[in-house]
């Protein structure tokens, strides 16, 4: 694909909801957790209809700051740029850029992202004892790893990042 294909892709993806079937497997999953106090969502539309399905009638608090860190490929031309990738080739370069700091967020961006989302959820967790966060597995890898450098929470050291699988962690 090339580089506008692929971020259409990625537009599409930010966009999309849950399937049909796909919200009957979750409904059918998270019947056996514990109703949270409290769910914080991302604004996108696949973790805000899953942070619903999660709540089972808690209160859900929209906030965009827990959105997945954006990626897009540049417009720029250049050899590697102009030229059509497989979806796999364009995901490495993404990664990449990351580390370089190559907007839209690269890595120091996305940290101080997540270090703002650290101070919401600490707000949060002084009212509810059982709170879920509904993100996006980079964001919230990210989220995690500092939380956990902070000494803020303790559990699996990388969280699920199977579609919908939560992850329990506890509050230091």
């Amino acid at each position: 694909m090339t580089k506008t294909q692929f971020n259409a892709y990625l537009e599409d993806y930010d966009l999309a909801g849950l399937s049909t079937d796909e919200q009957n497997r979750l409904r059918l999953l998270y019947a056996s957790y514990p109703v949270p106090e409290l769910v914080i969502s991302s604004d996108l539309p696949r973790a805000l209809e899953t942070a619903h399905l999660f709540a089972r009638g808690a209160e859900v608090i929209v906030d965009p700051l827990f959105r997945e860190i954006p990626v897009k490929v540049p417009e720029a031309s250049t050899w590697f740029l102009d030229r059509r990738w497989p979806s796999e080739m364009w995901w490495s370069y993404l990664r990449s850029a990351w580390f370089f700091n190559i907007p839209p967020e690269g890595q120091t961006l996305s940290y101080a992202r997540c270090r703002d989302a650290m101070e919401e959820i600490m707000r949060y967790q002084q009212r509810a004892q059982r709170m879920a966060v509904v993100s996006h597995s980079g964001f919230l890898l990210v989220t995690v790893h500092l939380l956990m450098k902070a000494r803020r929470l303790s559990g699996r050291r990388l969280p699920r990042i199977s579609f919908g699988e939560p992850t329990t962690y506890r509050w230091r």
